[in-house]
């Protein structure tokens, strides 16, 4: 029985888990994240886009998949948040597992920012958006994974975020120490990503503003 689960961040390449969006030659590149969640402690907002929708279904034995399929979501929160680790995933209908490693070049270099403004993915499903650099996006950001290069994958996330501007989401703020930033998920407003050059750097902005919190990459011992 499973009692607790990761949660995830994603770095490029979302939307091309919905089948409907898919692309031939793209991918998903995503990072299970710690703390945990169960279902009697959520350290977490609900509705911040980092897949705590999969993982309640995980926790209540109900279809992850199915779930999320209903919602106008793709299939990467249920995979990672099963997979665990730093991943790289083919875009198609389901779940094709093209690389993974430890994340361990992210270990504490990660936060997540409260936007404070609500997030409902399902509504955002059918809003227009460029997929054209979605896909480029991705391409850099699996290349990135491939390669442990964690510079590249930064200019991966950077690009997101200039795709989700375009789409019309408000400008996260910029803060010293992080070279690279993103809305979670659909966007639009729950949790933005904020990569830092260095632990010192991240913990020393989480300590000046109580927005910011640490999460670090999980992978499960096989």
């Amino acid at each position: 029985m499973i009692k607790k689960v990761p949660l995830r961040v994603d770095f490029a390449g979302g939307w091309l888990d919905v089948p409907a969006y898919a692309r031939a030659g793209g991918f998903i590149v995503n990072c299970a994240i710690k703390p945990f969640v169960s279902l009697k402690n959520w350290p977490y907002h609900i509705g911040g886009g980092l897949g705590g929708s999969a993982a309640w279904s995980i926790l209540t034995h109900k279809d992850p998949y199915r779930f999320d399929a209903m919602n106008g979501c793709g299939w990467q929160d249920p995979a990672i948040i099963l997979e665990t680790g730093l991943c790289v995933w083919r875009s198609g209908k389901t779940p094709f597992l093209y690389h993974k490693n430890t994340g361990h070049m992210l270990r504490g270099k990660m936060a997540l920012y409260n936007t404070q403004i609500p997030h409902d993915n399902k509504k955002l499903a059918h809003k227009e958006r460029n997929y054209n650099k979605i896909y480029e996006a991705s391409c850099i950001a699996a290349q990135a994974v491939e390669n442990k290069d964690y510079s590249e994958l930064a200019r991966a996330v950077s690009l997101t975020y200039t795709i989700q501007l375009d789409e019309g989401m408000s400008k996260l703020p910029p803060v010293n120490g992080a070279i690279a930033y993103k809305y979670c998920g659909g966007g639009h407003g729950g949790y933005a990503l904020y990569l830092f050059r260095s632990q010192i750097e991240r913990d020393f902005v989480i300590k000046g503003n109580p927005r910011f919190h640490a999460i670090e990459p999980y992978c499960k011992r096989k």
